[in-house]
Protein backbone atom coordinates (compact mmCIF):
# COMPACT_ATOMS: atom_id res chain seq x y z
CA UNK A 1 0.00 0.00 0.00
CA UNK A 2 3.06 2.16 0.03
CA UNK A 3 2.10 3.55 -3.63
CA UNK A 4 -0.58 5.44 -2.06
CA UNK A 5 -0.84 8.15 0.26
CA UNK A 6 -3.16 9.63 2.58
CA UNK A 7 -2.45 13.67 1.89
CA UNK A 8 -4.24 15.87 4.19
CA UNK A 9 -5.00 19.64 4.00
CA UNK A 10 -6.34 22.26 7.01
CA UNK A 11 -8.18 25.32 7.16
CA UNK A 12 -9.32 27.40 9.99
CA UNK A 13 -11.22 30.47 10.41
CA UNK A 14 -11.48 31.92 14.28
CA UNK A 15 -14.81 33.25 14.94
CA UNK A 16 -15.05 36.85 14.44
CA UNK A 17 -13.19 38.99 17.71
CA UNK A 18 -11.39 35.75 18.96
CA UNK A 19 -8.02 35.46 19.06
CA UNK A 20 -7.70 31.51 19.63
CA UNK A 21 -9.61 29.12 17.48
CA UNK A 22 -12.34 26.53 19.51
CA UNK A 23 -11.56 23.90 16.97
CA UNK A 24 -8.40 21.73 16.77
CA UNK A 25 -7.13 18.99 15.39
CA UNK A 26 -4.72 16.08 15.80
CA UNK A 27 -3.09 14.17 13.33
CA UNK A 28 -0.51 11.02 13.89
CA UNK A 29 1.22 9.45 10.93
CA UNK A 30 3.71 6.55 10.90
CA UNK A 31 3.81 2.47 10.47
CA UNK A 32 1.36 2.34 7.89
CA UNK A 33 -1.55 4.33 9.75
CA UNK A 34 -2.48 7.99 10.08
CA UNK A 35 -4.95 8.81 12.64
CA UNK A 36 -6.72 11.70 12.88
CA UNK A 37 -9.45 13.55 14.99
CA UNK A 38 -11.14 17.02 14.45
CA UNK A 39 -12.60 18.12 17.80
CA UNK A 40 -15.11 21.24 18.18
CA UNK A 41 -14.87 22.63 21.67
CA UNK A 42 -18.54 24.02 23.46
CA UNK A 43 -18.24 27.88 23.03
CA UNK A 44 -15.52 29.52 21.96
CA UNK A 45 -12.23 31.46 22.92
CA UNK A 46 -9.65 29.83 25.48
CA UNK A 47 -12.42 27.50 27.21
CA UNK A 48 -13.11 25.95 23.99
CA UNK A 49 -9.48 25.55 22.79
CA UNK A 50 -8.27 23.81 25.71
CA UNK A 51 -10.96 21.75 25.71
CA UNK A 52 -11.46 20.65 21.62
CA UNK A 53 -7.33 20.81 22.14
CA UNK A 54 -7.74 17.97 24.83
CA UNK A 55 -10.07 15.74 23.29
CA UNK A 56 -8.26 15.80 19.54
CA UNK A 57 -4.54 14.72 21.30
CA UNK A 58 -6.33 12.31 23.73
CA UNK A 59 -8.78 10.52 20.93
CA UNK A 60 -5.86 10.42 18.77
CA UNK A 61 -3.33 9.08 21.31
CA UNK A 62 -5.21 6.44 22.21
CA UNK A 63 -6.70 5.10 19.22
CA UNK A 64 -2.35 5.00 18.09
CA UNK A 65 -2.28 2.86 20.86
CA UNK A 66 -5.21 0.50 19.20
CA UNK A 67 -6.93 1.45 22.36
CA UNK A 68 -10.62 -0.05 21.63
CA UNK A 69 -13.18 2.95 20.91
CA UNK A 70 -15.77 2.69 23.31
CA UNK A 71 -12.78 2.72 25.76
CA UNK A 72 -11.01 5.91 24.33
CA UNK A 73 -14.41 7.60 24.00
CA UNK A 74 -15.47 6.78 27.88
CA UNK A 75 -11.72 7.91 28.32
CA UNK A 76 -11.88 10.91 27.29
CA UNK A 77 -15.74 11.06 28.52
CA UNK A 78 -14.53 10.51 32.04
CA UNK A 79 -12.03 12.93 31.93
CA UNK A 80 -14.17 15.94 30.35
CA UNK A 81 -17.11 17.55 32.25
CA UNK A 82 -20.46 17.66 30.92
CA UNK A 83 -22.48 20.53 30.50
CA UNK A 84 -25.11 20.48 33.30
CA UNK A 85 -28.05 22.84 31.74
CA UNK A 86 -27.47 21.95 28.54
CA UNK A 87 -26.44 18.36 28.54
CA UNK A 88 -24.45 18.77 25.99
CA UNK A 89 -20.58 17.73 26.02
CA UNK A 90 -17.90 20.04 25.99
CA UNK A 91 -16.05 18.91 23.15
CA UNK A 92 -17.90 16.94 20.01
CA UNK A 93 -15.20 14.99 17.66
CA UNK A 94 -14.66 13.17 14.37
CA UNK A 95 -11.99 10.56 14.04
CA UNK A 96 -10.42 9.15 11.19
CA UNK A 97 -8.05 5.86 11.05
CA UNK A 98 -6.47 4.84 7.35
CA UNK A 99 -4.50 1.46 7.55
CA UNK A 100 -4.47 -1.21 4.76
CA UNK A 101 -6.96 0.91 2.65
CA UNK A 102 -9.59 0.90 5.14
CA UNK A 103 -10.87 4.54 6.16
CA UNK A 104 -12.62 4.03 9.90
CA UNK A 105 -14.68 7.23 10.76
CA UNK A 106 -15.86 7.95 13.89
CA UNK A 107 -18.44 10.48 14.39
CA UNK A 108 -19.86 12.66 17.19
CA UNK A 109 -21.96 15.77 17.08
CA UNK A 110 -20.36 17.21 13.87
CA UNK A 111 -21.51 17.23 10.27
CA UNK A 112 -21.24 14.17 8.85
CA UNK A 113 -17.66 13.93 6.87
CA UNK A 114 -18.34 14.02 3.08
CA UNK A 115 -17.30 11.23 0.87
CA UNK A 116 -15.71 12.18 -2.61
CA UNK A 117 -15.38 9.71 -5.62
CA UNK A 118 -14.91 10.93 -8.57
CA UNK A 119 -15.61 14.17 -8.12
CA UNK A 120 -19.45 13.28 -6.70
CA UNK A 121 -20.25 13.22 -3.36
CA UNK A 122 -22.03 9.67 -2.48
CA UNK A 123 -23.39 8.03 0.39
CA UNK A 124 -21.62 5.17 2.73
CA UNK A 125 -22.74 3.17 5.10
CA UNK A 126 -22.96 4.41 8.77
CA UNK A 127 -23.49 2.51 12.01
CA UNK A 128 -25.37 3.88 15.22
CA UNK A 129 -24.80 3.38 18.46
CA UNK A 130 -24.35 4.38 22.22
CA UNK A 131 -20.76 4.53 24.14
CA UNK A 132 -20.80 6.88 27.54
CA UNK A 133 -24.40 8.55 26.54
CA UNK A 134 -22.96 9.55 23.17
CA UNK A 135 -24.19 9.02 20.04
CA UNK A 136 -21.03 7.42 17.47
CA UNK A 137 -21.82 6.68 13.93
CA UNK A 138 -19.06 4.31 12.95
CA UNK A 139 -18.27 3.65 9.12
CA UNK A 140 -15.56 1.24 7.54
CA UNK A 141 -15.05 2.78 4.10
CA UNK A 142 -12.69 0.87 1.57
CA UNK A 143 -11.49 3.70 -0.34
CA UNK A 144 -10.44 3.91 -3.90
CA UNK A 145 -7.86 6.20 -5.83
CA UNK A 146 -8.36 9.65 -5.49
CA UNK A 147 -11.39 9.80 -2.81
CA UNK A 148 -11.51 12.55 -0.81
CA UNK A 149 -12.89 13.24 2.92
CA UNK A 150 -13.55 16.15 4.14
CA UNK A 151 -14.61 16.83 8.05
CA UNK A 152 -15.81 19.96 9.18
CA UNK A 153 -17.06 21.53 12.11
CA UNK A 154 -20.40 23.11 12.32
CA UNK A 155 -18.81 26.50 12.26
CA UNK A 156 -19.20 25.26 8.43
CA UNK A 157 -23.39 24.21 8.03
CA UNK A 158 -23.99 27.12 10.39
CA UNK A 159 -22.20 29.71 8.26
CA UNK A 160 -23.96 32.82 7.40
CA UNK A 161 -27.04 31.92 10.30
CA UNK A 162 -29.22 35.45 9.94
CA UNK A 163 -26.86 37.12 7.50
CA UNK A 164 -25.89 35.72 3.60
CA UNK A 165 -27.82 32.43 4.41
CA UNK A 166 -30.15 32.64 6.67
CA UNK A 167 -30.47 28.92 7.42
CA UNK A 168 -27.12 28.18 7.12
CA UNK A 169 -25.00 25.79 4.86
CA UNK A 170 -26.76 22.78 4.66
CA UNK A 171 -23.98 19.68 4.11
CA UNK A 172 -25.63 18.92 1.00
CA UNK A 173 -24.84 22.48 -0.47
CA UNK A 174 -21.19 22.29 0.88
CA UNK A 175 -21.04 18.71 -0.88
CA UNK A 176 -22.31 20.60 -4.11
CA UNK A 177 -19.58 23.13 -4.06
CA UNK A 178 -16.65 20.69 -3.72
CA UNK A 179 -18.28 18.92 -6.14
CA UNK A 180 -18.09 22.06 -8.47
CA UNK A 181 -14.55 23.08 -7.36
CA UNK A 182 -13.21 19.28 -7.68
CA UNK A 183 -10.32 18.33 -10.40
CA UNK A 184 -8.24 14.66 -10.00
CA UNK A 185 -5.19 16.69 -9.05
CA UNK A 186 -7.40 19.29 -6.80
CA UNK A 187 -5.07 19.08 -3.25
CA UNK A 188 -6.84 18.24 -0.21
CA UNK A 189 -5.59 21.31 1.17
CA UNK A 190 -7.05 23.54 -2.24
CA UNK A 191 -10.07 21.58 -1.08
CA UNK A 192 -10.28 22.60 2.40
CA UNK A 193 -9.16 26.54 2.19
CA UNK A 194 -12.05 26.55 -0.45
CA UNK A 195 -14.58 25.68 1.98
CA UNK A 196 -13.58 27.30 4.46
CA UNK A 197 -13.51 30.39 2.54
CA UNK A 198 -16.79 30.11 1.23
CA UNK A 199 -18.27 29.43 5.16
CA UNK A 200 -16.21 32.90 5.67
CA UNK A 201 -17.66 34.53 2.81
CA UNK A 202 -21.09 33.50 3.86
CA UNK A 203 -20.80 35.04 7.53
CA UNK A 204 -19.40 38.41 5.33
CA UNK A 205 -16.03 37.88 6.92
CA UNK A 206 -17.78 37.97 10.56
CA UNK A 207 -18.08 34.17 11.41
CA UNK A 208 -20.09 33.85 14.58
CA UNK A 209 -18.36 30.64 15.54
CA UNK A 210 -15.18 29.03 14.48
CA UNK A 211 -14.46 27.52 10.86
CA UNK A 212 -12.88 24.43 10.75
CA UNK A 213 -12.12 22.26 7.40
CA UNK A 214 -9.74 18.99 7.58
CA UNK A 215 -9.67 17.44 4.16
CA UNK A 216 -8.18 14.11 3.17
CA UNK A 217 -7.34 12.90 -0.21
CA UNK A 218 -6.29 8.89 -0.94
CA UNK A 219 -3.64 9.55 -4.35
CA UNK A 220 -1.00 7.40 -5.64
CA UNK A 221 2.38 8.88 -4.72
CA UNK A 222 4.12 11.23 -7.17
CA UNK A 223 7.66 11.67 -7.33
CA UNK A 224 9.65 15.04 -8.58
CA UNK A 225 13.36 15.63 -9.42
CA UNK A 226 14.76 19.14 -8.64
CA UNK A 227 18.02 20.02 -10.12
CA UNK A 228 19.43 23.38 -8.56
CA UNK A 229 22.89 24.70 -10.17
CA UNK A 230 25.25 22.64 -12.71
CA UNK A 231 27.79 19.86 -11.05
CA UNK A 232 30.68 21.19 -9.20
CA UNK A 233 32.99 19.13 -11.72
CA UNK A 234 32.11 19.73 -15.67
CA UNK A 235 33.15 16.00 -16.31
CA UNK A 236 30.37 14.85 -14.24
CA UNK A 237 27.37 16.61 -16.42
CA UNK A 238 26.40 13.91 -18.17
CA UNK A 239 26.46 11.20 -15.67
CA UNK A 240 24.58 13.54 -13.01
CA UNK A 241 21.99 14.80 -15.96
CA UNK A 242 21.35 10.79 -17.02
CA UNK A 243 20.28 10.15 -13.12
CA UNK A 244 18.37 13.14 -12.74
CA UNK A 245 16.35 12.20 -15.60
CA UNK A 246 16.28 9.03 -15.30
CA UNK A 247 13.68 9.40 -12.29
CA UNK A 248 10.81 8.83 -12.70
CA UNK A 249 7.81 12.07 -12.65
CA UNK A 250 8.43 15.33 -13.30
CA UNK A 251 11.65 16.96 -13.88
CA UNK A 252 12.59 20.73 -12.61
CA UNK A 253 15.45 22.91 -13.51
CA UNK A 254 16.07 25.97 -10.98
CA UNK A 255 18.54 28.44 -12.51
CA UNK A 256 19.42 29.88 -15.97
CA UNK A 257 23.31 28.38 -15.61
CA UNK A 258 21.53 25.11 -14.81
CA UNK A 259 18.79 25.95 -17.59
CA UNK A 260 21.76 26.24 -20.03
CA UNK A 261 23.77 23.35 -19.52
CA UNK A 262 20.40 21.04 -19.49
CA UNK A 263 18.91 22.30 -22.68
CA UNK A 264 22.14 21.79 -24.39
CA UNK A 265 22.68 17.94 -23.04
CA UNK A 266 19.32 17.55 -24.32
CA UNK A 267 19.62 19.37 -27.63
CA UNK A 268 16.86 21.38 -26.88
CA UNK A 269 15.76 25.67 -27.59
CA UNK A 270 15.48 27.36 -24.11
CA UNK A 271 12.78 29.33 -24.50
CA UNK A 272 12.07 32.40 -21.81
CA UNK A 273 8.56 33.25 -20.99
CA UNK A 274 8.34 36.76 -20.82
CA UNK A 275 5.31 37.00 -20.23
CA UNK A 276 5.40 35.06 -16.83
CA UNK A 277 7.60 37.61 -15.12
CA UNK A 278 6.59 40.40 -12.10
CA UNK A 279 8.02 42.84 -10.47
CA UNK A 280 8.49 40.20 -7.61
CA UNK A 281 9.67 36.87 -9.79
CA UNK A 282 11.64 36.54 -12.83
CA UNK A 283 10.59 35.04 -15.79
CA UNK A 284 9.92 30.91 -16.15
CA UNK A 285 11.58 29.48 -19.42
CA UNK A 286 10.57 26.17 -21.25
CA UNK A 287 12.63 23.15 -22.22
CA UNK A 288 11.08 20.24 -24.17
CA UNK A 289 11.28 17.27 -21.97
CA UNK A 290 11.46 19.30 -18.84
CA UNK A 291 7.91 20.35 -17.21
CA UNK A 292 8.71 23.94 -15.06
CA UNK A 293 12.36 25.65 -15.81
CA UNK A 294 12.19 28.56 -13.22
CA UNK A 295 14.98 30.84 -11.97
CA UNK A 296 17.06 29.77 -8.87
CA UNK A 297 17.85 31.75 -5.40
CA UNK A 298 15.27 34.22 -6.13
CA UNK A 299 12.33 32.28 -6.97
CA UNK A 300 13.27 29.62 -4.19
CA UNK A 301 13.59 32.38 -1.46
CA UNK A 302 10.23 33.17 -2.18
CA UNK A 303 8.96 29.27 -2.52
CA UNK A 304 10.33 28.94 1.25
CA UNK A 305 8.48 31.99 2.11
CA UNK A 306 5.56 30.39 0.60
CA UNK A 307 5.78 27.14 2.77
CA UNK A 308 6.16 29.26 5.54
CA UNK A 309 2.56 30.84 4.95
CA UNK A 310 1.00 27.44 4.05
CA UNK A 311 2.32 25.94 7.24
CA UNK A 312 0.73 28.60 9.27
CA UNK A 313 -1.98 29.56 7.83
CA UNK A 314 -3.59 26.77 5.42
CA UNK A 315 -6.12 29.57 3.25
CA UNK A 316 -2.53 30.68 1.58
CA UNK A 317 -3.05 28.24 -1.32
CA UNK A 318 -5.75 30.56 -2.38
CA UNK A 319 -3.87 32.98 -3.30
CA UNK A 320 -1.05 30.63 -5.11
CA UNK A 321 -3.95 29.41 -7.42
CA UNK A 322 -4.48 32.48 -8.83
CA UNK A 323 -1.07 33.32 -9.90
CA UNK A 324 0.86 32.08 -12.52
CA UNK A 325 4.15 33.21 -11.70
CA UNK A 326 7.83 30.61 -11.25
CA UNK A 327 7.45 30.84 -7.53
CA UNK A 328 3.59 30.33 -7.68
CA UNK A 329 4.01 27.21 -9.64
CA UNK A 330 6.81 25.95 -8.43
CA UNK A 331 5.09 26.19 -4.86
CA UNK A 332 1.78 24.48 -6.28
CA UNK A 333 4.15 21.72 -7.88
CA UNK A 334 5.97 21.16 -4.48
CA UNK A 335 3.07 21.46 -2.05
CA UNK A 336 0.41 19.92 -3.75
CA UNK A 337 1.40 17.35 -6.26
CA UNK A 338 4.61 16.02 -4.96
CA UNK A 339 4.96 13.49 -2.67
CA UNK A 340 8.30 12.54 -3.12
CA UNK A 341 11.09 15.02 -4.16
CA UNK A 342 14.64 14.30 -4.89
CA UNK A 343 16.63 17.19 -5.08
CA UNK A 344 20.05 17.32 -7.01
CA UNK A 345 21.97 20.01 -5.52
CA UNK A 346 24.62 21.00 -7.81
CA UNK A 347 28.09 22.71 -5.71
CA UNK A 348 29.51 24.41 -9.09
CA UNK A 349 30.47 28.16 -8.25
CA UNK A 350 28.27 30.47 -9.96
CA UNK A 351 30.15 33.38 -10.62
CA UNK A 352 27.27 35.39 -11.50
CA UNK A 353 26.32 35.17 -7.70
CA UNK A 354 28.92 37.20 -6.72
CA UNK A 355 27.31 40.35 -7.54
CA UNK A 356 24.24 39.04 -5.41
CA UNK A 357 26.22 38.27 -2.32
CA UNK A 358 24.60 34.59 -2.81
CA UNK A 359 27.90 31.73 -1.58
CA UNK A 360 27.70 28.37 -1.74
CA UNK A 361 26.44 28.10 1.99
CA UNK A 362 23.70 30.20 2.20
CA UNK A 363 22.18 28.75 -1.24
CA UNK A 364 22.78 25.42 0.69
CA UNK A 365 20.66 26.74 3.84
CA UNK A 366 17.64 27.88 1.69
CA UNK A 367 17.97 24.45 0.01
CA UNK A 368 17.53 22.85 3.56
CA UNK A 369 15.38 25.03 4.76
CA UNK A 370 13.02 24.37 1.88
CA UNK A 371 13.54 20.50 2.09
CA UNK A 372 12.87 20.65 5.91
CA UNK A 373 9.61 22.76 5.36
CA UNK A 374 8.06 19.98 2.65
CA UNK A 375 9.35 17.67 5.30
CA UNK A 376 6.84 19.25 7.65
CA UNK A 377 4.35 18.88 4.62
CA UNK A 378 4.51 15.11 4.66
CA UNK A 379 6.95 14.66 1.67
CA UNK A 380 9.71 12.35 1.55
CA UNK A 381 12.76 14.65 0.49
CA UNK A 382 16.37 13.31 -0.68
CA UNK A 383 19.01 15.84 -1.03
CA UNK A 384 21.98 14.83 -2.69
CA UNK A 385 25.29 17.05 -3.17
CA UNK A 386 26.49 16.55 -6.64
Amino acid sequence: MDQFVLESGYAALNKHGEMLCGDHREILCGEGRTTAVLSDGLGSGVKANILATLTSKMLATLLRKHVPIDEAIETVADTLPMCRERRLAYATFTALELEDGIAYLAQYDNPRAILLRGGKSVDYPARVRYVAEKEISESRIPLQEGDVIVLMTDGVTNAGVGKASPHGWPRAEVAKLLEAVWTPDASAQYLAATVAGAAHALALDAPDDDITVLAFRYRARRAVSMMIGPPEHESDDDRVLRQFFAKEGAHVVCGGTTATLVAGYLGRELVTQIETQTAEAPAIASIEGVDLVTEGVITLRQVVENAERLLENGMSVLELHGRQDGPARLSRLLFEQATDLSIFFGTAVNPAHDALDIDFQSKLALVKQLAELLEQMGKRVKLSLC
